[in-house]
C-alpha cells in the first residue's frame, strides 16, 4: 500500500492517494482535481471512491468534481448537517472495498458532527489497519477544536472526548494521516511532521494526557493544557 499526500498551501490542508496494485482512493480532495487524476496516471492506478472525513469550513472539497468526472461514490459521515446529492452517508462499522484496500468507517464526532475516521488495511498482506485517516479530528501533537458546530461547548467537547478515547483503543502501530498540519487555525501549535503512529501521539501528544473530561473540555475549547494523564 502506497499513501501520497498533498499539501494545500496557505490553510495547510492535507488530502491523500491511497493505492495498492491498480486500485486507488482520494482522501479529502481539494478543488484542483488535477492533482489527485496527475498522480493516478503516473502510478497507473484507478480511482475508485472518495472519503470525505467531515464538513469543512475553510476549504472547499473537490469530491463532487472527482465524482462527476470519474463517476465514483463519495462518501461521507451520516451525521452531516447539511443536505447534497454527491455523498453516499456512512456510518460506525460500514465496511468499503478498493480491490485489496478495505476501509472500515469509524464515527468519531466533536471536530464536528459529522466527523469519521477511515481506518485501511492491505488485505494482500492481512486484514488489520495499517493506517487511519483522522480528518479533523486528531492530528501530530494535537487534536480537533470543538468549534466545527453551535451548540453547548461543554457537550460538544464530551463527544470530542469520547471519540478520542476510541482512538486510544486501536493498536499503536497504526500511521496516523490528519487532514491538517502546521499552519491551520483547525489546530495550534501542530508539528512540522505531517504524519505519526498512534502509539506516539498516545505517549506524546499534549491532548491525549488529558484524562479528565472538565479538564479536557476546556482544552478543546480555548486550547489550555492539563497534566493528567489518559487513563490506560
Amino acid at each position: 500500500m502506497q499513501v501520497r499526500a498533498f499539501k494545500a498551501e496557505g490553510f495547510a490542508q492535507l488530502s491523500y492517494l491511497i493505492s495498492e496494485g491498480t486500485k486507488a482512493i482520494v482522501v479529502d480532495p481539494h478543488l484542483d482535481i488535477g492533482t489527485y487524476l496527475n498522480a493516478a496516471e503516473g502510478l497507473g492506478v484507478k480511482i475508485c471512491f472518495v472519503l470525505e472525513t467531515h464538513r469543512s469550513l475553510d476549504f472547499v472539497s473537490g469530491g463532487q468534481a472527482l465524482a462527476d468526472l470519474l463517476n465514483i461514490p463519495v462518501y461521507h459521515g451520516v451525521r452531516r448537517d447539511c443536505i447534497n446529492n454527491y455523498t453516499t452517508a456512512v456510518e460506525d462499522g460500514d465496511v468499503l472495498y478498493a480491490g485489496k484496500l478495505k476501509v472500515t468507517v469509524l464515527e468519531t464526532p466533536g471536530h464536528t458532527k459529522d466527523s469519521v475516521c477511515y481506518q485501511v488495511a492491505n488485505t494482500r498482506i492481512c486484514d488489520k489497519t495499517e493506517v487511519i485517516f483522522t480528518g479533523g479530528t486528531l492530528f501530530v501533537s494535537n487534536a480537533g477544536l470543538s468549534g466545527g458546530y453551535s451548540g453547548d461547548k461543554a457537550y460538544i467537547s464530551s463527544v470530542l472526548f469520547q471519540s478520542l478515547n476510541k482512538l486510544m483503543h486501536l493498536p499503536d502501530h497504526v500511521v496516523v494521516y490528519p487532514a491538517y498540519g502546521a499552519g491551520s487555525v483547525c489546530g495550534g501549535e501542530l508539528m512540522e511532521r505531517e504524519f505519526s503512529t498512534l502509539g506516539y501521539e498516545k505517549q506524546r501528544n499534549p491532548r491525549l494526557q488529558i484524562g479528565i473530561h472538565n479538564n479536557f473540555a476546556r482544552s478543546a475549547i480555548n486550547g489550555k493544557k492539563t497534566e493528567t494523564r489518559w487513563p490506560p
